[in-house]
């Protein structure tokens, strides 16, 4: 009798471990294996480069974000990347060339879509660089992967031109992931897009070991302010004024879930003890978030979180944009920008770490 239990527990275990998928469980222990555990939950920085990528040639190629920052590219539908293109090699304007760019929709961080794109270049006889365009664009016979109001992260390798596009073509990596979110049609869609692009170009120049803006401090709770104050309602010297912006309408961190079945949420506002960051997108199958996080390690970091239930949470909202955003002319907006930046440091809500 013993035997036969014995057997049959085998036999169960033999089952259940056959029928598991290797690679899922790979990607479990790399997963767990990357987090670091605190009293607010595991987190981890998210990655900078993409794996199957690393034995490429980092080419001197980076992406321009003051151009991608423009309403005029602020698109619903699809995704304009902006390069600065230094290599000798990218000095005749007229090689063809392609782009493999790997996208992922940071709410599914766990597929990534492959696609491959012409790269139009141009130079003018007096430019430091080639300036090398791509479009990232759905295809009408399959299902949109470029959605409205939602956050991507893109890892781009160089091509020649050539019937297979692997190895064996490549010219190589452009170094640093590109995030970038799309637009869409309300107000609140394009302020959210607004928002987290600034922070994208000031993330992507400390990872550059660029100059960043010097229109806020490297406090986690001045980026915010700074990050949201071109856009809401209540600013001064171009920072939000949080609890005037929120009114004490705050949602805990149990509620994100039900927050992005409705609405997105890059660019909301989380605090928990000691710190402050911004949401950018929520991924339901693990309950981890996103985030864009100042003062990080004394530097600007996008950050994978688990979600805790205690976090304080301020979801913007319609109401809480200026009435008269993007009305602004541009003249107007570089003299409040001006005005901002002369009477930076002055605010009547104090910074926290």
């Amino acid at each position: 009798m013993f035997r036969r239990v014995l057997l049959s527990v085998v036999l169960i275990a033999s089952v259940v471990l056959l029928s598991a998928d290797p690679a899922d469980a790979i990607r479990r222990r790399r997963r767990n294996n990357n987090y670091q555990y605190y009293s607010t939950g595991y987190m981890r920085v998210a990655p900078t480069m993409d794996d199957e990528s690393t034995d490429y040639h980092e080419l001197a190629a980076y992406y321009d974000y003051d151009r991608a920052g423009s309403e005029e590219v602020a698109f619903s539908d699809k995704i304009r990347v902006f390069l600065m293109l230094h290599d000798p090699e990218f000095q005749n304007d007229e090689q063809q060339m392609v782009a493999e760019v790997k996208l992922t929709d940071m709410s599914m961080p766990e597929t990534t879509h492959a696609l491959h794109y012409p790269v139009t270049l141009t130079r003018r006889s007096d430019d430091e660089y080639t300036l090398g365009v791509i479009d990232v664009m759905n295809d009408e016979l399959f299902e949109p992967f470029v959605k409205p109001g939602t956050v991507y992260r893109l890892f781009v390798n160089l091509h020649r031109k050539s019937a297979n596009h692997d190895a064996e073509s490549a010219l190589g990596r452009v170094p640093t992931p590109y995030y970038v979110a799309t637009s869409g049609e309300s107000a609140i869609e394009q302020a959210r897009q607004h928002i987290v692009m600034r922070t994208f170009r000031e993330w992507y120049r400390t990872q550059r070991g660029w100059s960043r803006s010097s229109e806020y401090v490297m406090d986690c709770h001045d980026y915010y302010r700074w990050a949201t104050g071109s856009c809401t309602v209540g600013a001064s010297y171009g920072r939000a004024n949080i609890e005037r912006l929120f009114g004490g309408r705050y949602s805990n961190g149990g509620h994100i879930k039900a927050l992005t079945e409705e609405t997105p949420i890059h660019a909301d506002y989380v605090r928990i003890p000691g710190h402050t960051f911004m949401l950018l997108a929520y991924d339901p199958e693990w309950h981890e978030v996103l985030t864009m996080e100042g003062n990080f390690g004394s530097s600007i970091a996008v950050v994978v979180r688990s979600v805790g239930s205690g976090w304080t949470v301020g979801h913007l909202k319609q109401e809480h944009l200026r009435p008269d955003l993007f009305t602004l002319s541009e003249s107007d907006e570089e003299g409040a920008d001006a005005t901002a930046s002369r009477e930076r440091g002055a605010t009547d809500e104090n910074t926290e770490a």
